[in-house]
């Protein structure tokens, strides 16, 4: 298992936590709420913005780390 959290300015903290069987979270946090949140476990990927949550299709590593820092590059700017 491997977590980490970064402490961000006015609140805001990103945590990346991957668990054994290939389980995953990423997500901003504004104090105790969740902005941008990926988890994944299995087959099943999910993205939730502000709450929206969706179907998320994984494809790679690389693609999973680009739409989170994306995702959350937004969040940051909205606020």
């Amino acid at each position: 298992m491997l977590e980490e959290c970064l402490v961000l300015e006015n609140g805001f903290s990103m945590r990346f936590s991957l668990q054994d069987g290939g389980r995953y979270i990423l997500s901003l946090r504004h104090r105790e709420d969740a902005l941008v949140e990926y988890k994944g476990e299995g087959r099943k990927h999910l993205r939730s913005l502000r709450g929206r949550e969706s179907a998320y299709q994984f494809k790679s590593v690389e693609k999973l780390r680009y739409d989170f820092e994306r995702d959350a590059e937004d969040a940051l700017r909205q606020g």
